[in-house]
């Protein structure tokens, strides 16, 4: 970076901190008291200046009656209330309630704490003032010290002289000093050239700051991003935060992009009534020469409206897929080929449900005039409805969908379907030992296809299934020292489905189920289940579901019965071999497990592997491993690990690898420096079209940008 950058960057970081900011952040931590004498030599107490009492208690006691003032000193210990001061000296005015006080002050409130080598302060109102003193707010973890602190009231100080940080200790990592300081607690300090220090040494000056003393959200700007992309060159991003209302707010960005731009952004999230929420995204980047503008906008919204109708929005639009390829930090976001935007309607009465939705889906790999969009899909459910006290049970489901697309394409028509589907279904206990359940359905589906489909189509097929299931388990008895007692269940289960083999070619094609398969098989499968009861020592008693592992297959009878002609034909009717595995042997633990193997075909082995597995100790330590594997398609492995080990410093490392090309696929190591009242991130970022240097700053109280290109793509930004 040049010099010139490395001024720029300076300067605006300084712009940036004379701005209002938000998110003030907590801590508990308070100065350590002086030690209090053990035992006074002289003492009084009786109700001065009002209803609360105040005990006075030194080394040596005078009291002048004329102006009701006592005069202390040695170890002197006065308290009124909640209020205890401590000082070589004091002397205090029964009739004006003040006390002055000198050498080695420290006075210790509900709020916090003040130090002094002079103290002037009217105890019921806490206004005064200090020498060379500090002031110490706890709610805020705030510190100001000055050659003179004077306090209006217990919200209210101006400082001369001074500086305030959030830092503690006596040479703090940072703060900010000026020659009068004006500091209102649920506000902000303000002053007027100023300078910021870190340690003891001066880095930067501002004609002006006003900096939160708050825990509320405010308005204000947020520290900025730095860094350099291959793709984007030298990257800035700003940010303001505006608080517009106690349900609502907003940021807007402004990114500077030397490759690809300038992109604005805008952030607005929102609470309206008892359970609407939302946010609203919303980004713009003016393409350099040969860049193109882009553009991208996302909703989520979750709520209720007027007669019990649920709400739910997930919409994302983006200009290209380009937008993705640019700003996208993570493996789920840069490789997308598609943007979906779905809204939806829902109301529910017992066991009935009806539901419409909108899905309109923006193809970024091809013409996205002839994708097929969902504009509008109605469904209807009625659950299981018992007819009578008879074992026999009705099931209706309907769906009505009009399929568009923006230009007509031979052969792929737009129309209108309705698909019914009621079923029969009978629920049986023989001998109270296996389960047995019968259905027969009937689905008919109508067509009115555009001028280039068949036109108007119907077609009914039926369907036939039944399931025969059981469960045994045995429970044992307190085999460890926390586990009481485990259950272990087997579950075996079979089932078969029959469709008939119905000529479907004359109705148009949409999706799947306009060309219903015929089929005629068997699955069967074996499920175990294991559940520990856990009864610890103090509190309520848990159960935890540490292993679940099914075994299933299928037989296909209609192959069975077509002629083969070699061995790999005749074994073909098996399907491959699915072994499922959850592994929780700790609440911080976990193995997931999901192959699918070749037992009888020729080439022998696993045809599909997902595999994840990790461990978190809720510290802030933790590794997780993901490993997929599709034979002819895809194998790859990726892994996450997370560290506090190295405190102050927490590392988080990404790395995906790709073994059918044998490349790495992306490696990202982000790195925070954690310190009491500041923080600064530095992420690298290296995948296959992209390397990628980040860099930004917190401290306490002012919040940061969270990434470039607008927060699309994160649930909120971070302020």
């Amino acid at each position: 970076m040049t010099f010139r950058w490395l001024i720029f960057i300076l300067l605006w970081f300084g712009s940036v901190l004379c701005a209002q900011a938000q998110d003030t952040e907590k801590s508990q931590h308070g100065a350590a008291k002086p030690g209090l004498p053990s035992e006074a030599g002289q003492s009084i107490q009786q109700s001065l200046s009002g209803a609360v009492p105040v005990s006075l208690e030194a080394d040596q006691l005078d009291f002048d009656q004329a102006s009701a003032t006592y005069q202390a000193s040695g170890g002197v210990v006065l308290r009124k209330g909640a209020v205890t001061l401590v000082s070589d000296q004091i002397r205090w005015n029964d009739a004006s309630g003040t006390a002055r006080a000198e050498g080695h002050v420290f006075v210790t409130e509900p709020g916090g704490t003040l130090s002094a080598d002079r103290l002037n302060m009217h105890l019921e109102s806490g206004s005064g003032s200090l020498t060379n003193g500090r002031v110490f707010i706890r709610e805020h973890n705030f510190h100001m010290t000055g050659t003179r602190i004077e306090r209006f009231d217990e919200l209210h100080y101006r400082v001369s002289e001074g500086a305030f940080t959030t830092c503690d200790g006596d040479v703090p990592a940072w703060k900010f000093g000026a020659k009068r300081l004006d500091v209102t607690l649920g506000g902000y300090a303000r002053a007027k050239h100023v300078l910021f220090y870190l340690r003891d040494i001066p880095v930067l000056y501002m004609p002006y700051l006003a900096y939160p003393v708050k825990t509320e959200r405010e308005s204000g700007f947020l520290l900025p991003r730095y860094g350099y992309s291959e793709k984007r060159g030298a990257e800035l991003s700003l940010a303001y935060y505006q608080v517009l209302g106690r349900n609502m707010d907003a940021t807007f960005f402004l990114d500077y992009l030397s490759d690809l731009g300038v992109g604005k952004g805008l952030e607005y999230r929102y609470i309206i009534g008892e359970d609407n929420e939302g946010q609203a995204k919303l980004y713009h980047i003016n393409g350099l020469e040969n860049a193109d503008n882009r553009y991208a906008f996302d909703w989520t919204h979750q709520g209720s409206l007027p007669g019990r109708v649920q709400m739910a929005a997930d919409v994302e639009y983006v200009s290209s897929r380009d937008y993705f390829e640019d700003f996208g930090e993570i493996a789920e976001e840069y490789n997308k080929d598609k943007a979906e935007s779905v809204v939806r309607f829902g109301r529910n009465w017992r066991k009935h449900n009806l539901t419409g939705q909108l899905k309109y889906t923006k193809d970024l790999e091809q013409d996205n005039d002839q994708t097929l969009q969902r504009l509008p899909e109605i469904s209807y459910n009625a659950l299981r409805t018992r007819l009578g006290d008879s074992s026999l049970f009705t099931e209706l489901e309907g769906t009505y969908t009009y399929f568009w697309r923006r230009e007509p394409v031979a052969g792929l028509p737009r129309g209108h379907r309705v698909n019914i589907r009621p079923a029969l279904v009978g629920v049986f206990q023989p001998g109270r030992v296996v389960d047995l359940e019968l259905e027969a359905g009937y689905r008919e589906r109508l067509y009115w296809a555009s001028g280039e489909g068949p036109g108007q189509e119907r077609e009914g097929i039926y369907d036939l299934g039944a399931t025969l299931s059981s469960r045994v388990s045995r429970v044992f008895h307190r085999p460890g020292r926390y586990w009481g007692k485990i259950r272990h269940s087997i579950e075996p289960e079979v089932s078969y489905s029959y469709v008939p083999n119905e000529n479907q070619a004359h109705l148009p094609q949409f999706d799947a189920q306009d060309n219903i398969e015929p089929e005629n098989r068997f699955a069967y499968s074996l499920t175990n289940r294991m559940t520990a009861r856990i009864d610890p020592e103090n509190g309520e008693r848990l159960y935890h579901d540490f292993l679940y592992l099914r075994l299933s297959q299928e037989y296909d009878i209609r192959e069975s019965q077509r002629d083969r002609t070699t061995l790999l034909d005749r074994r073909r009717p098996f399907s491959d071999l699915r072994t499922e595995l959850l592994v929780r042997p700790t609440t911080w633990s976990y193995i997931d497990l999901d192959t699918r193997f070749d037992v009888f075909y020729g080439q022998g082995g696993f045809n599909s592997v997902n595999a994840r597995g990790g461990l978190e100790d809720g510290a802030g330590n933790g590794l997780s491993l993901d490993y997929r594997f599709t034979r002819g398609e895809i194998e790859y492995l990726g892994g996450v690990l997370n560290t506090a080990l190295l405190r102050p410093v927490y590392l988080n490392y990404q790395y995906r690898y790709d073994f059918e090309d044998g490349t790495t696929l992306e490696n990202v190591l982000s790195l925070e420096y954690r310190a009491q009242c500041w923080s600064v991130f530095l992420t690298l970022r290296d995948r296959l079209e992209d390397r990628e240097y980040l860099v930004s700053f917190a401290l306490s109280g002012l919040g940061k940008v969270a990434k470039f290109g607008g927060d699309l793509g994160r649930p909120s930004s971070e302020p």
